[in-house]
């Protein structure tokens, strides 16, 4: 019987895997009007200080570099939540563990 951890990771793949598909599709998409449409815009005079503004791959880097970083602070605040509240969360637990082992089907009784 698999325990609910394994069914939140059978979910979590199965949600990944549609989230890859979905990826796929749209990189295929913008690739194929991409090379559709080339040759349909005309060249461009420079723009003013554009020397001076980032790649848009390097702005994209940046982005996710500093999500990054908020997702550790997220994390490490999350743990700390965890362990300030772990007197209480511990009894929890503990309390949840015993009554899973003391669960017994239910017994039904003949009506007379």
């Amino acid at each position: 019987m698999a325990t609910a951890t394994d069914m939140f990771t059978s979910l979590e793949d199965q949600v990944l895997e549609t989230v890859k598909q979905g990826q796929e599709a749209i990189v295929k998409a913008v690739r194929t009007w991409a090379d559709a449409s080339k040759n349909l815009i005309p060249d461009l005079p420079p723009l003013p200080f554009s020397d001076q503004l980032p790649a848009t791959s390097d702005i994209v880097e940046s982005a996710f570099a500093f999500c990054d970083k908020i997702l550790t602070s997220q994390r490490e605040f999350a743990s700390a939540i965890l362990d300030a509240a772990k007197p209480v969360l511990g009894a929890t637990d503990k309390a949840v563990k015993n009554g899973a082992a003391k669960a017994t089907p239910a017994k039904t009784t003949a009506a007379a």
